[in-house]
C-alpha cells in the first residue's frame, strides 16, 4: 500500500529571512579581525546572503547539530561537519549566511560555523559561532567569538 506523505519541508519551521550583500558581512568580519576566502570580490560564492533574527536562528540551530558518529578521521571530520551544517541550513531554511569557518579552539585548529543576526533596525547584528558536531561540549548553542576558546581565522564566503 502506498501512503501519501506530506512534503517534509512543510514541517520545518518557517523563519523570517532578509538578504544582505556579501560585502557588508565581509566588512563586519574584517572589523573583528576575521579573514575571508576568497578575498577576491570578483570570485564570490554568493552575492546575497540570507539571514534572520536570533529568534529565527533559535528555530533552526537545533536541526544543525550532527551525530558525532559521522566522524571519520581525515575523511569526515570537523570541516566536513561544518560544511554539511552549512548546506543543510541553506537547503532547508534558505539561510545561506550560516558559513563554515576555520580557526582555533582549545584542542587546536578546528572547523565550525559562523553566522550573524539581524538587528531590530534591520542591520547586521552580532556575529555568532556554532559547533555542529554533537560530540563536542558546546554543540548546538550559539556563542560569541572568543567564547569557549573558539577564534575563527577565515570564513568560506
Amino acid at each position: 500500500k502506498i501512503i501519501e506523505l506530506e512534503n517534509p519541508t512543510t514541517l520545518l519551521p518557517q523563519v523570517p529571512r532578509w538578504g544582505v550583500q556579501r560585502h557588508y558581512f565581509v566588512q563586519r568580519l574584517k572589523e573583528l579581525g576575521i579573514g575571508t576566502f576568497p578575498e577576491d570580490t570578483d570570485f564570490v560564492l554568493d552575492q546575497l546572503l540570507c539571514y534572520t533574527t536570533m529568534e529565527g536562528w533559535g528555530q533552526v540551530l537545533y536541526n544543525l547539530v550532527l551525530d558525532s558518529e559521522l566522524y571519520k578521521k581525515d575523511i569526515f571530520d570537523c570541516e566536513d561537519f561544518a560544511l554539511k551544517a552549512q548546506g543543510i541550513c541553506a537547503e532547508r531554511y534558505g539561510l545561506n549566511s550560516f558559513r563554515m569557518c576555520i580557526g582555533d579552539m582549545p584542542q587546536g585548529k578546528h572547523g565550525f560555523n559562523i553566522f550573524f543576526e539581524r538587528t531590530k533596525d534591520g542591520g547586521i547584528g552580532d556575529v555568532w559561532l556554532f559547533e555542529p558536531n554533537g560530540g563536542f561540549e558546546h554543540s548546538g548553542e550559539a556563542f560569541k567569538v572568543g567564547e569557549y576558546g573558539y577564534q575563527p581565522q577565515v570564513v568560506l564566503i
